[in-house]
């Protein structure tokens, strides 16, 4: 791979267009990321930050994790991914959309009610009101990944996970130097490592949501769209960590 290359320019589906798109799901199981600490790091940063119901383990879909450790493989000997979050409960979600838009509306207090809903969806999936779409994390086919040096520093990106600004947008310095708008030393080192984190995600068979450099999906209804695949393959997906939970399902021992 190149060493510099500009991260493409990708449309923004609605979120009525994403979750319009059908769901065929595969039955894949959710399996915990935590497990290849030499190819991965796993950090669940919701379950750090305090939130209510967030998990200390991160879990995708199978398939997923098969192509985060492709990912892994594609980056220079002395980086490693770091993943952030992968599965969400509904209720996790709904939570993170609350928090999401109160710190919107202490940031914007002369917004009304319906532009700060617009702005929260441009950072946190709202609820599909169908009982089959799903907001893409609570799939397990989305996760919220960054860069880390071996010796164990997270390389900078220019705005930290979850901050709910233009700054966070993939292609915010892209654009910028599109403007010719000199980036300074800090900001041309915030590009590389979004172009970098976006070459391996993406060679790896996952797609980006243009809103947040660090959030990448494979199998949802944004990756079907994207990818213009006729169905997904993930659709709402429930965790259930009882270890009894399969009694009774007709599995055998």
């Amino acid at each position: 791979m190149p060493k510099s290359q500009t991260t493409p320019i990708s449309g923004q589906a609605s979120w009525q267009e994403i979750y319009a798109v059908p769901i065929a799901d595969n039955g894949e199981a959710l399996v915990p990321l935590s497990l290849t600490p030499e190819q991965l790091l796993v950090r669940s940063a919701y379950f750090e930050a305090g939130l209510t119901g967030a998990l200390p383990e991160c879990y995708a879909r199978e398939a997923v994790l098969d192509r985060l450790l492709v990912a892994a493989s594609l980056l220079p000997r002395h980086l490693r991914l770091v993943v952030l979050d992968g599965w969400r409960s509904k209720q996790v979600q709904m939570l993170l959309f609350e928090h999401c838009r109160y710190a919107l509306a202490q940031a914007y207090p002369n917004a009304d009610e319906a532009r700060l809903t617009r702005m929260a969806e441009q950072y946190v999936a709202p609820q599909p009101k169908g009982a089959i779409a799903s907001s893409p994390h609570a799939t397990g086919g989305a996760l919220d990944v960054t860069l880390a040096s071996r010796d164990g520093k997270c390389l900078f990106f220019g705005a930290p996970f979850d901050f709910p600004g233009e700054i966070s947008f993939t292609r915010y310095f892209e654009e910028r130097l599109a403007l010719n708008i000199s980036l300074s030393d800090e900001e041309q080192c915030a590009l590389e490592n979004r172009r970098l984190l976006y070459r391996v995600m993406i060679a790896a068979g996952f797609v980006n949501y243009s809103s947040e450099w660090w959030h990448y999906e494979y199998g949802t209804q944004r990756w079907a769209h994207d990818g213009q695949h006729k169905t997904a393959i993930y659709g709402p997906k429930q965790l259930s960590l009882a270890p009894f939970s399969n009694l009774g399902k007709g599995d055998n021992p």
